[in-house]
């Protein structure tokens, strides 16, 4: 593994320049997690897309953890970390929500208001980007409610499956999904008009 400490160009104070390392791997791990969630899900295998769920999260946890504990930040992991985090979401959202067949599915609402801010989240920082050459978003306290709650979302609903006791809840966790998502959205849209106005007011 790159354990190089020398700061990555054109990234945040902190960040190495190497993507070989182990926060990185446990990220492509995720990516790779995705296939397999998508084959069970389909299927109606829900308790082995279950445990896959499962398994993808704890790696959206540990790189974060390691890359803290190990100081190996980079600007790699800071760009393909949220990456994966909304392939693994929005891929999950649209398989539980479209191709369910007869079985119970998430709604498709809620799945059209997941990938809605993704796409806008991803369009908005392009076009910061391109106006300040800055991809230095920083993880805010909204958008990480955000993806906890929309991982839980998909564990409840993949348990509620199995265990139909939990499906009760199962309104009320769309209900708080959907504030997230449009607070985190505007969490981000704040972010990035503070980022263009620092950048113009510059001398």
């Amino acid at each position: 593994m790159d354990f190089e400490r020398t700061p990555a160009a054109g990234g945040l104070p902190g960040e190495t320049a190497g993507w070989r390392t182990l926060p990185n791997l446990l990220t492509a791990l995720r990516m790779v997690l995705i296939a397999p969630f998508v084959w069970l899900a389909v299927r109606g295998d829900d308790l082995a897309a279950l445990g896959i769920w499962i398994v993808a999260g704890l790696t959206d946890t540990l790189d974060g953890h390691f890359a803290r504990r190990l100081r190996q930040s980079s600007q790699f992991g800071r760009l393909a970390d949220p990456l994966a985090d909304k392939l693994l979401t929005g891929a999950a959202f649209i398989v539980l929500a479209v191709f369910r067949g007869g079985l119970s599915a998430i709604p498709m609402w809620l799945m059209a208001a997941v990938i809605a801010r993704d796409i806008l989240i991803l369009l908005g920082s392009l076009l910061v980007y391109s106006a300040v050459r800055n991809s230095g978003f920083r993880p805010t306290f909204l958008g990480k409610l955000n993806t906890l709650i929309e991982l839980l979302v998909v564990t409840w609903f993949l348990a509620a499956t199995r265990f139909p006791a939990l499906a009760p809840a199962l309104p009320a966790l769309y209900a708080a999904a959907l504030v997230s998502i449009a607070a985190s959205a505007l969490d981000y849209l704040v972010q990035g008009l503070r980022m263009v106005r620092r950048e113009a007011g510059k001398p």
